[in-house]
């Protein structure tokens, strides 16, 4: 998954894209993941083998698993990315900050 740049917060238009593209995720997430839970069940359901097909079916359903996970993981963080501030800029290098934080007490 390529990474993505967050939408300015100056820009409405920006941001109204950004997030009908995060609630088409949301949607797909919701139907890939009905839809690969009915699958697995109705093949644990259905299947009455034992043996090296039983071990296949288990990686195969185990795989299915992760995707669903992996696909609500990235819908999480691009959630997460509408509703977090952009970061503060760095200062330039050789340029000392306005204030400074003493971490150790002298």
């Amino acid at each position: 998954m390529k990474r993505r740049q967050p939408p300015e917060t100056s820009s409405r238009k920006q941001l109204r894209r950004a997030r009908r593209r995060h609630a088409e995720r949301v949607v797909f997430a919701v139907v890939f993941t009905a839809a690969e839970l009915w699958a697995i069940a109705a093949t644990v359901a259905l299947l009455e083998d034992d043996g090296v097909l039983a071990i296949a079916v288990s990686v195969v359903l185990s795989a299915a698993l992760i995707a669903v996970w992996d696909t609500w993981q990235s819908v999480l963080a691009s959630g997460r990315a509408l509703r977090s501030p952009l970061p503060e800029p760095r200062p330039a290098e050789g340029v000392e900050p306005e204030h400074r934080v003493e971490l150790v007490r002298g």
